[in-house]
This record gives structure tokens, sequence and C-alpha cells, in this order.
């Protein structure tokens, strides 16, 4: 079975992708990659108002509890840590690493900035006001009322472009998108597609570098609904 790629990963709904993995493990038993795609699916999750966390939970459980020890799973374990209750992290924690002062130093980079992505920090739909607020924050008083009055028609999009292995940019876009979120916590999201191996195309590593300065966020104000509303 083909290892799924960014447009399933990135776009694919959620029982789909819950197939789709467990299809995945079952013919291939490849921890490695469904650690990556756990990854992905993190970062999508912190992105975006949909609800994509503890995707396959039962299955990323067992891969760290009971899968043999490696590199791959030592580097990422950190962002699971909601994934389990303390005395199962702790297993996890002891499987990996043979003392707290190695998993310390193995974490050290990366522990300020699992904070952002989490499953417990993501965004829900309990935040699009704040976020149509952030939005609308250069309106005048006037703007903003009449947005918040048909704020059912706004939508949040974040574009991100990246680099490929050969320098080839393309472009990644996330809808429902947290676009309050700061530069720096959007860099930290989207870096997380720069380590991971299972994206590519013709051989070519599809996230080889974030090209920041292009990265935009964008509100979408769609009439169509007045339309309809209109006609009947």
């Amino acid at each position: 079975m083909q290892v799924l790629q960014e447009r399933q990963l990135l776009q694919m709904n959620r029982d789909s992708l819950e197939k789709r993995i467990l299809q995945y493990y079952n013919e291939t038993k490849n921890e490695d990659v469904v650690i990556e795609y756990g990854m992905a699916l993190l970062m999508r999750n912190a992105m975006v108002m949909d609800d994509y966390s503890f995707i396959c939970k039962d299955l990323i459980r067992k891969i760290f509890l009971e899968g043999e020890p490696n590199d791959k799973k030592r580097d990422f374990c950190l962002y699971f840590y909601d994934f389990f209750d303390y005395s199962e992290w702790e297993i996890v924690r002891a499987r990996l690493f043979k003392t707290r002062s190695e998993f310390s130093e193995w974490t050290r980079v990366i522990r300020p900035e699992t904070k952002y992505i989490r499953a417990a920090a993501a965004p829900t739909y309990d935040k699009f006001d704040e976020i149509l607020s952030h939005a609308t924050r250069n309106y005048s008083e006037k703007q903003r009322a009449e947005a918040f009055a048909d704020k059912e028609n706004f939508d949040f999009l974040f574009k991100a472009l990246f680099a490929d292995e050969n320098g080839k940019k393309h472009m990644v876009t996330f809808k429902h998108a947290d676009i309050s979120k700061s530069g720096h916590e959007m860099y930290i999201l989207l870096e997380i597609l720069t380590k991971l191996t299972i994206f590519e195309k013709d051989g070519v590593r599809r996230f080889q570098e974030i090209l920041g300065e292009d990265c935009m966020s964008e509100v979408k104000h769609s009439i169509i609904r007045k339309k309809n509303k209109a006609r009947n």
C-alpha cells in the first residue's frame, strides 16, 4: 500500500483518514510511517478549527507502548504526551530512554515548541469569534458589526508556501485556519512538515524549506448563501 501524501493527510476528512491509516498499518506494520502520519495530523489539528485530535489514538499508543524502541519514536514521543495518562507515559519514557537525563537532553530543543502542537492546545470553533475579531481588527466599528452579523458566511484560510528538495515552489492551503496565531506559532507548526520523510513526489522531498515571506492568511467572505436566501 502506498504511503499517504499531503492531499490525503492535509485535506481528507477525519473518518476517511482513520480508515486509511489503520488499513496502511494492518497491511505494512510500518510504525515509523504511522508516527509521521500522527505528526502531520497534530500539525493540522493545531492549524485549523476542525477536530483532528487523537486520530488513531489506540494505534499510536500501542506503537509507543509496545513497538521496538528507535530514534523515530525518541524524536517525536513528546508531541504525543497527551495520548497517555501519567503512568503510561512513564512506561513510554522508560522504554525509549535509559535515564531521565537522557530523555531531557534528547527532547531539550523541541520541548518549548510542543505546547503549540500538542492536541490539548488546538483551536476549536469556540474560538471563531476571537479569530473574526482578529481578522476585522482594522475594520470600522460599523464594518465589524456587519461582519459579526454575517459571520456564518466567513471563513479563514492560511496559505503556506514551501520549496521542495529541488527548489520548486508549491503551496498548501489550510481551510478554517486559526489565523490569529502569531507568525512564530505558524512557523513552528509548518516546520513540522520539514521534519517528515513521508512527503515526496518522484523521489523528491516536498517540504524542504518554508518560504515564510510568501505565506499569508486570508479572510473569505461568501455571499452565495445571501443570494440564495433572497431567491426564496
